[in-house]
C-alpha cells in the first residue's frame, strides 16, 4: 500500500469512527422501527452496516476498473450507504452526488457529517434534497439506486407488489399501484439519463424488474452479475451491474 493510499484509508477510518460516535443512534433507530428504538442499532448491526458497505464498494471499484477519478450518483441513500459513500470520496478520490428526500434520518446524517467534517478538517459528502433533474445528463459513471422503489413509505403499493405482499399481513395496504409505478419509471428514466456510459449501476433484484425494460427501451443494455450482496438492514439482494 502506497503512502497516499494508506493516508486515504486512515482518513476514511477516522471519519467512519468519528461518525459512529457522533450519530444519535436512538434517533436513527426510530426511523426504522416503532416503539423503543434504543437497542435497534446495537454493535452487531452497526458492524454489519460497515461490512456490507465495504463489500459493495469492492464490487463497485472492480466494476469501474482503473478509469481514474469519476462521479457517482447516489439516489435515496442514507445510513446504510455511509461506508461506500465516504470510501468513494476519501479513498477512491471520486466526486459523490448524494440525493434524498428531506426527513429525520437525512437531517441527523447531515448534522453528524457537518460536525465530523469540521472536527477532522475533511471534505465529506452530505445529502442534498435537490431534484434529480439538477444532475447534468451523462455526468456520472456510477449510479446507485438500492431499496428505493421498494421503500414502503415512498412507494407503499409498489413495495407490496415487488415483495409479493399484496393482501398479506406484511403488506402496507396503502398507495396507488398504477401511479407509483409511473413515478418509479420516471425516476429511473431520469437516473439513466445521468449515466456516462459505460457505467456501473448498483441496485436491488426487486428494482431490476423496473430498470431493465426501461434501459432497453432507451437502447441500453444491462449486464447483471451472478453474485449479489445482501443488505444489512432490509436483506435485499444487491448487484453492481454494467450499463452500456
Amino acid at each position: 500500500m502506497t503512502a497516499s493510499i494508506q493516508e486515504s484509508a486512515q482518513r476514511f477510518g477516522a471519519a467512519l469512527a468519528a461518525l459512529e460516535d457522533e450519530l444519535d443512534w436512538e434517533r436513527l433507530g426510530a426511523c426504522y422501527c416503532q416503539g423503543d428504538a434504543r437497542g435497534f442499532f446495537d454493535a452487531e448491526r452497526r458492524e454489519a452496516l460497515v461490512d456490507v458497505g465495504l463489500q459493495l464498494l469492492d464490487d463497485v471499484a472492480a466494476a469501474l476498473g482503473a478509469g481514474g477519478p469519476g462521479r457517482s450518483l447516489y439516489v435515496g441513500a442514507a445510513l446504510a450507504e455511509l461506508a461506500p459513500i465516504l470510501a468513494e470520496r476519501l479513498v477512491l478520490g471520486r466526486e459523490v452526488v448524494w440525493l434524498n428526500r428531506a426527513g429525520p434520518e437525512v437531517d441527523e446524517l447531515t448534522r453528524a457529517l457537518v460536525a465530523v467534517a469540521d472536527r477532522l478538517g475533511l471534505d465529506l459528502p452530505r445529502p442534498s434534497t435537490a431534484a434529480l433533474g439538477s444532475v447534468a445528463p451523462a455526468s456520472c459513471d456510477h449510479l446507485w439506486l438500492v431499496s428505493v422503489l421498494s421503500d414502503p413509505e415512498a412507494f407503499p403499493a409498489l413495495h407490496d407488489e415487488l415483495y409479493q405482499r399484496r393482501g398479506t399481513e406484511l403488506g402496507t395496504g396503502r398507495g396507488e399501484l398504477a401511479l407509483e409505478r409511473l413515478q418509479a419509471q420516471e425516476l429511473v428514466a431520469a437516473l439513466l439519463g445521468c449515466a456516462a456510459l459505460p457505467a456501473a449501476l448498483t441496485t436491488s433484484d426487486e428494482e431490476l424488474g423496473i430498470i431493465v425494460p426501461l434501459a432497453r427501451s432507451r437502447g441500453l443494455e444491462l449486464e447483471i452479475p451472478p453474485r449479489a450482496r445482501l443488505t444489512a438492514l432490509v436483506g435485499d439482494a444487491v448487484r453492481v451491474c454494467r450499463l452500456t
